[in-house]
């Protein structure tokens, strides 16, 4: 039987976990994210798979955000890691990205550019252990943004279905289309 990869953490984790409780952790390797129905049914346990999607381009750099694989399926950052508050994206033979920060009526970005440093992205992240008292829950750890894990939501952007933080009216997304999601963190196992 495998096992995830999983880093231990810290005894304390930093300020981005305040308020989450003591199952919250901001250290862990080899997962990925996968947005979570809120408020409808789900097909599965873990909800729908999250890719890096594009999401555009500055001078010498790229914009990346988290979309379902549904509608972006593509998946050259197979995995995330969670170091010490800040996302960062795994993948062989890939530009190093680091996290952006996440604001009222973003989307979960990142930078992609040559010399990037991965470690330097956004302390605003942290996980927290699925312990529902009343045994609902689904076994999976949740991602927190800024505190939270409870505001996050598919909204749809063109063709792709990209997580929101807070989604706001006019902000790029169809506004009309979000829906409350959890987004829970999937270790992956390998034989």
């Amino acid at each position: 039987m495998a096992f995830p990869a999983v880093k231990l953490p810290r005894a304390t984790p930093g300020p981005w976990c305040d308020g989450l409780g003591g199952g919250a952790f901001d250290e862990a390797l080899d997962f990925t994210l996968a947005a979570y129905n809120a408020t409808g049914p789900n097909t599965n346990t873990t909800g729908a798979p999250l890719v890096l999607a594009s999401g555009g381009a500055i001078s010498g750099a790229e914009l990346r955000r988290f979309a379902t694989y549904a509608s972006f399926p593509f998946n050259d950052y197979t995995s995330v890691s969670l170091m010490n508050g800040t996302l960062v994206i795994n993948g062989a033979n890939t530009t190093p990205a680091r996290a952006l920060i996440v604001q009222e009526g973003s989307q979960l970005g990142f930078l992609v550019q040559n010399g990037a440093d991965p470690t330097a992205g956004a302390q605003i992240y942290c996980a927290v252990a699925d312990v529902d008292p009343a045994g609902h829950g689904t076994g999976h750890p949740f991602l927190a943004v800024n505190g939270d894990t409870d505001s996050f939501s598919l909204c749809q952007v063109g063709t792709q279905n990209v997580v929101f933080y807070k989604p706001i009216p006019d902000h790029g997304e169809d506004f009309d289309s979000c829906y409350p999601v959890k987004l829970q963190v999937i270790f992956n196992t390998r034989a």
